[in-house]
């Protein structure tokens, strides 16, 4: 009986020290169960008080007005489907709204960001065009389709507004990659858009490919928007019929006289 009644106590003893056990791990137990769910699941988010999409404060506080305005006018639901348009979208295609049934407050915010940006960079794009023969026309025109009017990725982080990359060697410039065609593509970080707007000068009146677009007639933009397509400015075949819907659009071509 002695030996029967010590056995039952060593295993009440062991049950009891592997209760308290468990009790004192039972945190440490639910942890790894959250870390296992997350591995296998990868589900689970967290907000930390801004909206997905938004860029951050300090990229921001860099945009033109043009361009915080350009981040709240997406289009609302609409036929149990979300959309949103592009700032050049009513430009490129008037029509677009009403076949899609876009409300016209949208698209008049829309124009207005497009206007806005016009009214802010006008003035660079005539001194550029004065100092280096490029018509404003067309350098707004080039600014407005690479820069989604200043909202696209590359405008609000990097203040390019041409897609200018890198050069083989960069030195004494800032890069980033944003993986457009390569991953290896790197894109030039400006200071400042005037900046952005002086290199785009200089890539047209340096580069030898583009040494026939200045023999054009400097109000000819028609024949300056094909003239980019042919030296290789970009690879998209619409890309001069978007330039010379952009001009006529927003009658840029004023800015040319």
């Amino acid at each position: 009986m002695d030996i029967n009644y010590t056995k039952s106590q060593d295993s009440w003893q062991k049950m009891k020290r592997a209760g308290q056990f468990l009790q004192r791990q039972w945190f440490n137990a639910v942890l790894l169960y959250l870390a296992l769910h997350i591995v296998l699941n990868k589900n689970i988010s967290i907000k930390f008080g801004f909206d997905e999409g938004s860029p951050p404060v300090s990229s921001m506080q860099m945009l033109p007005k043009a361009s915080k305005v350009a981040y709240k006018t997406t289009a609302p639901k609409g036929g149990g489907e979300g959309f949103s348009i592009s700032n050049l979208t009513p430009v490129l295609s008037p029509d677009y709204g009403e076949r899609k049934g876009i409300p016209r407050s949208v698209i008049r915010a829309k124009l207005k960001v497009c206007k806005d940006y016009v009214r802010a960079y006008a003035p660079i794009a005539i001194q550029e065009m004065e100092k280096y023969g490029i018509p404003a026309s067309i350098t707004l025109a080039q600014g407005l389709l690479e820069s989604n009017a200043g909202d696209s990725k590359l405008a609000r982080e990097s203040l390019n507004h041409f897609g200018i990359k890198c050069r083989s060697k960069c030195r004494g410039c800032t890069c980033r990659n944003y993986t457009d065609d390569d991953v290896y593509d790197m894109f030039r970080v400006f200071e400042s858009v005037y900046d952005s707007y002086r290199e785009h000068s200089l890539l047209l009146t340096n580069a030898g490919r583009y040494r026939g677009l200045f023999e054009l007639n400097p109000r000819d933009y028609e024949a300056w928007a094909y003239g980019l397509k042919a030296a290789g400015y970009a690879t998209d075949s619409r890309y001069p019929h978007k330039l010379i819907q952009i001009i006529e659009e927003l009658n840029l071509d004023k800015y040319d006289r």
